[in-house]
């Protein structure tokens, strides 16, 4: 029995022998496949065979997951033919060597279909070539036509830069790559296979950007304006109603160039632009200038040194030009003008002009300004004179207050005579020289007039005389006597009796004096008793 088992175990490993001796001392490993359709998405049921080529009897096989993966564990490193079956896709049958790998993904094209595959990579050096240290471009649309019906099929790249597309076998076409603001044609057509390899290689330069505003010089965009970017590539574009432009150009070095009707030329100094680099270029344009050619002099000829001028928008009354020399040029944008002077002992005065490109030249006269005198006036103890006359080249100016001072204005610069005359003081002349803008101060004294000051006393004195000597001689003028006056008697009022209240009293005779005549006692007599008086006694009775 027990020899029976023993030929059985040594037939067993006889067998094992035959069918895995390439096995024999090599190392195992983990393999990872990887089952999906051109774009990236996981095929699930696909059929997987591995055959070592160096020994054909052993073999691995097994279906991919819902993730499109399928793990080989502790299986022999070599060379492997792979075999891939998928209902619907082209069966695919490649040569894999997994000693210095661990996973692969293998991409199925549909029946009827070949791929075309490459990778787009930022080609810093602008020398076409995928130079080690060039980074793949993911997100990069890449396009390929159909040379003869025009048809168009687009994928983007992977995280690495890479795609993978499938077309209709059996034509050739054109690869297009854009990304962002760039885009490279490959310049010759190319051909689809029947594997995923990666021979295209696109070297794509990312643009930079130029951009900014064109603006006048009062902050107002300018829409429609041409806008050149001039250097290593020309272009141009037109700004938008804000007065915006953009360009999306190669790296080198450039300028921008604006030219626009009446404006100023501007042109911005060179400066060099990066892959992927932006620059902002803002534009301000001016209008273009006139040159104003100035000189501001004096009627009287004299020479001014400095002035105080400045030249003003007309109208809005904005200050364009501050000016302190008394000639020179003025860089002005055409339109109308006015220009203000001003300088010591002179009146201001202004100017209106109209510049255009051609420019012009303007003269500006002062005119001397007037000046003013004040006269103090005093007498010889200091204290000040009220009502003095004041003549200015024998014109009559007015009198002195009772500060015993007078202001004179508006006088023209010269010497000019001044007269200061009293009745009480007299008479004084003095010469005083008056210059534009500013105020001559004199003091003048006048002495006192003895004779008219004392004059008043002397009048006084007259007039009590004059009185005293009348006093004197009244006495010895005879005067009639006068009769003495005669006391006039008051009359009695004798007692009033009424009879009744209803009889009216008789209005009195106006009163005519003839003659003084002595007034007698008698008796007032009326028809009707007064109001108020004690009623008259009757006849028949007897008086107490």
């Amino acid at each position: 029995m027990l020899g029976r088992y023993s030929k059985i175990a040594i037939l067993s490993i006889f067998i094992l022998m035959l069918l895995a001796p390439a096995t024999w001392g090599a190392t195992n490993k983990n393999f990872l496949l990887n089952i999906a359709n051109l774009n990236g998405t996981p095929i699930e049921g696909a059929e997987v065979r591995l055959s070592l080529q160096s020994d054909t009897n052993y073999q691995r096989s097994g279906n991919s997951n819902s993730r499109g993966e399928l793990l080989f564990e502790n299986i022999a490193e070599g060379t492997y033919t792979v075999t891939i079956i998928k209902s619907g896709f082209v069966t695919v049958l490649e040569n894999l060597d997994i000693t210095p790998i661990s996973s692969k993904t293998f991409y199925l094209r549909n029946t009827g279909f070949k791929i075309i595959s490459g990778q787009v990579y930022k080609d810093s050096n602008d020398n076409k070539l995928f130079d080690s240290g060039e980074s793949g471009i993911p997100k990069a649309i890449v396009k390929v036509t159909n040379t003869v019906t025009n048809e168009t099929y687009s994928v983007n790249t992977d995280q690495n830069g890479q795609f993978r597309i499938q077309v209709p076998e059996g034509q050739n076409y054109k690869i297009n790559v854009s990304y962002s603001t760039s885009d490279y044609e490959v310049p010759t057509a190319v051909t689809p296979i029947d594997t995923v390899d990666y021979s295209v290689v696109v070297p794509l330069i990312i643009k930079g950007k130029v951009y900014g505003k064109v603006t006048t010089d009062d902050d107002k965009p300018l829409f429609g304006i041409q806008v050149f970017l001039k250097g290593t590539t020309v272009s141009y574009t037109s700004t938008d109603l804000g007065g915006f432009f953009r360009f999306s150009v190669k790296p080198g070095t450039y300028f921008v160039e604006v030219e626009f009707f009446d404006y100023e030329k501007y042109t911005t100094e060179p400066f060099n632009l990066e892959q992927e680099e932006q620059k902002e270029v803002t534009i301000v344009l001016s209008k273009q200038r006139g040159t104003l050619t100035y000189e501001i002099k004096t009627e009287d000829g004299r020479a001014l040194s400095e002035v105080d001028a400045e030249i003003i928008k007309t109208g809005s009354g904005v200050l364009v030009e501050k000016i302190t020399k008394a000639n020179g040029t003025i860089q002005l944008v055409p339109g109308v003008y006015t220009l203000k002077a001003d300088a010591k002992g002179y009146d201001p005065s202004e100017i209106n002009f109209e510049i255009t490109k051609a420019g012009l030249s303007r003269s500006l006269t002062l005119k001397q300004a007037n000046g003013s005198l004040k006269v103090s006036l005093k007498d010889p103890k200091g204290n000040p004179i009220s009502g003095v006359s004041i003549l200015i080249d024998g014109v009559q100016k007015g009198t002195s207050d009772n500060s015993g001072t007078i202001v004179i204005s508006g006088l023209p610069p010269k010497e000019y005579q001044v007269v200061a005359s009293s009745t009480l003081y007299g008479k004084v002349t003095q010469i005083v020289k008056v210059e534009g803008e500013t105020e001559k101060d004199i003091n003048l004294v006048l002495e006192s007039n003895i004779l008219i000051q004392g004059l008043p006393i002397i009048i006084i004195a007259v007039f009590f005389l004059i009185i005293a000597l009348l006093k004197k001689n009244i006495k010895h003028i005879g005067l009639p006597k006068k009769e003495p006056i005669q006391p006039v008697e008051k009359p009695k009022l004798q007692e009033i009796t009424t009879q009744t209240y209803s009889q009216e009293i008789p209005q009195r005779q106006p009163f005519i004096e003839e003659k003084p005549v002595p007034i007698k006692k008698s008796k007032l007599k009326t028809k009707r008793p007064l109001r108020g008086l004690p009623k008259k006694p009757s006849k028949n009775k007897e008086n107490p």
